[in-house]
């Protein structure tokens, strides 16, 4: 019996060990809020990218290992973004107002138990001479068990922090 619980854990450990791939990813809108207006969706930096702390498409965990993407975060969070406006009713693509914003920070920290999740994005709408219309930060943060479905926590996460922009009447105002 302990030779098969140690040639067990052998496999596993060889196979966790090469868990350093990078995770194939698409978001897939599912938001039930409606809005209208008209922006275009412009670029959104990656912030931790940007000063050196991760690599393009890396998300922040607290746990061993790196958790990276196959696409880079900000053209992640942009095309979620995208699709979420087009998705409840805003017209992208359209007008004379631009949408970008700074990631300012995506967090999992999966220490323990259970997991935290983080994603902190500045969000700013401009005219076509460049007057900032809106402004605004929006954090949301989740609670999720150990052993779930990592990408489909990581799209609610995504789409938890959109529906935070889409329900803020000044930002609905500034698109209208």
């Amino acid at each position: 019996m302990k030779v098969y619980i140690v040639a067990a854990m052998a496999v596993a450990g060889a196979m966790l060990s090469g868990c350093v791939s990078t995770i194939p990813i698409d978001y897939s809108p599912s938001s039930t809020l409606t809005a209208a207006g008209a922006v275009q969706v412009g670029n959104f930096r990656y912030l931790p990218a940007i000063t050196g702390k991760m690599k393009p498409n890396q998300i922040h965990n607290t746990a061993m290992g790196d958790v990276l993407l196959d696409k880079n975060i900000d053209v992640y969070f942009r095309n979620a973004l995208f699709t979420e406006l087009r998705f409840v009713g805003v017209k992208v693509g359209t007008g004379d107002k631009t949408l970008t914003g700074e990631i300012r920070d995506f967090n999992i920290d999966d220490l323990g138990y259970s997991v935290d999740w983080t994603l902190d994005v500045d969000y700013k709408v401009t005219d076509a001479s460049g007057k900032t219309l809106f402004e605004a930060d929006k954090t949301t943060k989740n609670h999720t068990a150990k052993f779930i479905n990592a990408i489909g926590a990581l799209g609610l996460q995504v789409k938890g922090n959109i529906e935070a922009l889409i329900q803020d009447p000044n930002f609905i105002q500034a698109i209208n």
